[in-house]
């Protein structure tokens, strides 16, 4: 669990995707240091648990916007719902995300684009409407998008996932050259192989679960908790001169981890 230091008493946050695994990390972690939280999520029963859960804070009460961020109304809606209610936001995190496997030749139109519509259009449409009002009312906020190691790894089978994080790479560099100069920071988190939901599929499956840590170089994966605390840093002044940046958080992934013992000489 993340250690309360209450650096960000006062401030307003919006969580895409908060109302469960890494998002609901986040959630959580954001409102046990003193920050309103506007939490996000297609299902309103998953927020109505999560809402009552989270920490109560002086700055007022949480809420919790019900949208689709694929969907531009939807979007438009939460986002005026939240800096009306919230009177403003001061940091946006962008972390939710689908996934479909097929393999590439049967691929349907319709998953690819679906994948594509949640992990890079919602993206964009939370974003524009974050940004629209900031450079209105001049606020330098940040913002933390939630990628993937597949920003640069490739995964077979998956070719929605990986278009669509690959995105997300270039779409934070333009917005944070875009934004600099009007102290406006964008960076990303790129998770390697986490306990969640969406990985239910070997989390819960002893072998797979042992095969997934054996090609992980630290052999375990990791937890939200873990992913939680560098977002919020990223997010943080601590992290004031940071900026178009990805944080891989993957135990050791990237690393080429089929290196780990020399076997080309």
């Amino acid at each position: 669990m993340i250690n309360s230091t209450q650096r960000f008493a006062g401030k307003r946050v919006f969580v895409s995707g908060g109302s469960q695994g890494i998002g609901e990390a986040i959630s959580l972690a954001f409102a046990r240091e003193g920050a309103r939280v506007a939490i996000n999520g297609r299902k309103k029963d998953k927020l109505d648990e999560l809402l009552p859960r989270l920490p109560k804070v002086e700055a007022g009460p949480h809420i919790e916007c019900v949208a689709d961020v694929s969907q531009e109304n939807a979007v438009i809606e939460a986002l005026d719902k939240t800096f009306r209610e919230l009177n403003g936001l001061d940091v946006l995190i962008c972390n939710a995300g689908i996934q479909v496997q097929s393999p590439s030749e049967s691929l349907s139109l319709a998953d690819f684009e679906k994948v594509l519509s949640v992990n890079v259009t919602g993206v964009m449409l939370c974003t524009r409407e974050v940004l629209r009002r900031w450079v209105k009312d001049g606020t330098k906020g940040s913002i933390v998008i939630n990628s993937s190691v597949h920003q640069i790894i490739p995964k077979p089978g998956f070719l929605g996932y990986s278009a669509s994080k690959g995105a997300i790479g270039n779409m934070v560099r333009t917005w944070a050259l875009e934004y600099a100069s009007r102290g406006i920071r964008v960076n990303a988190v790129a998770p390697g192989a986490i306990v969640t939901p969406i990985n239910d599929a070997w989390v819960k499956d002893p072998k797979k679960y042992k095969a997934v840590s054996e090609h992980i170089p630290m052999r375990r994966p990791g937890e939200s908790d873990e992913i939680a605390e560098p977002t919020l840093f990223l997010a943080s002044d601590q992290a004031s001169y940071v900026t178009g940046q990805t944080l891989y958080i993957d135990g050791g992934m990237t690393l080429y981890a089929d290196f780990e013992k020399n076997w080309t000489s």
